[in-house]
């Protein structure tokens, strides 16, 4: 396994080759061969069941591939090299350390309901990254500020509302610094007056460089924030394209069918 470290002179973020991915006898990935580079917006359309979330919670190995190669960084996510150069399963030391540095936004949330909502940051900062409770804090309240929440940070998960609590989440993964960010539908389970301010935060996000690569049915951020858009169907990607020609020109018929359903 080997990954290239660019593309066009850019340098490469991650790196997918022959992903392919099962449920019993269901395949819901069919050869997946993708390629983002550092600081691009990559949003991932496609109805439900395409394959979409599939594809990202391999990315970072919560889902493990039945077969195929994941590099973010030029490493071989899954894997690691063995005294002999060649690749072995990577241990849970090893895989922990490499997921630390792929960012995760779930649709729910996933905060912890018993810790405060700086609590749930520094939870991962102490942990995961062994910081000290005085450092930990400083980088907390710096995220919270950065998603204006630093005024909720004693509240309980439960006392905020749904786009607040995404906030929460992105701040979190904020704080781990993660080489890319990986979002999964994080809209979808929003009353739609929330659904705005979650987007802006993901928009300042992209403003500043971060890799992002989306799941999304948010066509309005897609065609406004993204490098590029990508249509899975059936778990293999039919098209993609730069973002204002993916909608402006779609060139596949299940392409033009599926705007034209989520325009309506």
């Amino acid at each position: 396994m080997t990954g290239s470290s660019s593309i066009n002179g850019k340098t490469l973020a991650v790196k997918i080759r022959d992903l392919h991915k099962s449920f019993g006898t269901l395949e819901v990935l069919k050869g997946i061969d993708l390629e983002v580079t550092k600081g691009e917006v990559i949003c991932i359309l496609g109805a439900s069941g395409s394959g979409k979330s599939t594809l990202l919670r391999c990315i970072n190995q919560l889902t493990v591939q039945d077969r195929g190669e994941i590099h973010v960084g030029g490493d071989p996510i899954g894997f690691e090299k063995s005294s002999d150069g060649e690749h072995k399963k990577a241990d849970a030391k090893t895989l922990a350390e490499q997921r630390s540095r792929i960012g995760f936004v779930f649709q729910q949330f996933n905060l912890w309901p018993h810790r405060t909502v700086i609590g749930n940051i520094l939870e991962a900062l102490k942990i995961v990254k062994k910081l000290s409770h005085v450092n930990a804090e400083k980088i907390a309240t710096e995220r919270l500020e950065d998603v204006d929440l630093l005024d909720w940070k004693d509240e309980y998960p439960d006392t905020l509302s749904g786009g607040q609590q995404q906030r929460v989440a992105i701040a979190r993964m904020l704080a781990m610094e993660p080489d890319v960010m990986l979002f999964d539908e994080p809209t979808s389970a929003l009353d739609p007056e929330r659904v705005g301010e979650v987007i802006d935060v993901m928009k300042a996000l992209a403003a500043k460089g971060h890799t992002m690569i989306l799941a999304t049915h948010e066509l309005n951020f897609a065609k406004d924030t993204a490098d590029r858009a990508i249509f899975i169907d059936e778990g293999v990607i039919v098209e993609q394209a730069p973002a204002k020609e993916f909608f402006a020109s779609p060139k596949s018929e299940r392409l033009q069918s599926f705007l034209e359903r989520m325009s309506n």
